[in-house]
């Protein structure tokens, strides 16, 4: 599937009430997975397993919709429990997620080499580049000096997170996809 067709079978998803339905739902358990599920670590880092949910958008509804969810989610989580500031550059790191999410899942076999450079690709981009440069921005910390702590964590919750959503991939898509006609 070329990028274009992949991004309009996407958009085409929410104009069917069950698309619709789906996102918001997924949205919801993305932003509850990001409030009760959240354990902070330190000072600038978090772990959180809304990634579940917004990995699953993207498996299910695909490049132009799992961006969204990603950056609805950080806002709506920031206007329920602000934990400082809000910081724009953590809604696009939800978009970024999302996106990665979308384009390597979306209408594609889950194998177990897919979902580990997925998640590679979000720890690298998201986690490590993006999230790094927004809190230095954000507070100021030097770059090189929080990269370790958050390298560190997200090469110790890789393997977790891969097992974690292994299973979710494996079981739940499939079934989803089985009982949802494709868009037309």
């Amino acid at each position: 599937m070329t990028l274009g067709a992949m991004f309009a079978s996407s958009a085409r998803e929410l104009r069917r009430v069950r698309g619709l339905v789906m996102a918001a739902m997924l949205l919801a358990v993305q932003v509850v997975l990001g409030l009760v599920a959240a354990i902070p670590v330190g000072p600038s880092i978090r772990i959180s397993f809304g990634y579940l949910a917004l990995s699953s958008a993207g498996a299910l509804l695909g490049p132009a919709v799992a961006p969204v969810n990603g950056a609805l989610a950080d806002v709506i989580v920031f206007l329920i429990r602000p934990t400082g500031p809000y910081f724009p550059g953590f809604t696009v790191t939800g978009l970024v997620s999302g996106l990665i999410y979308g384009l390597t899942l979306y209408r594609r076999e889950i194998i177990l080499p897919r979902l580990l450079l997925t998640k590679l690709l979000i720890d690298l981009i998201c986690n490590l580049a993006l999230n790094t440069v927004w809190i230095h921005m954000l507070y100021g910390k030097a770059f090189l000096a929080l990269l370790p702590g958050r390298a560190l964590k997200n090469l110790l919750q890789y393997p977790v997170d891969v097992l974690l959503l292994y299973p979710v991939m494996k079981k739940v898509i499939p079934l989803v996809r089985r009982q949802s006609p494709p868009p037309v």
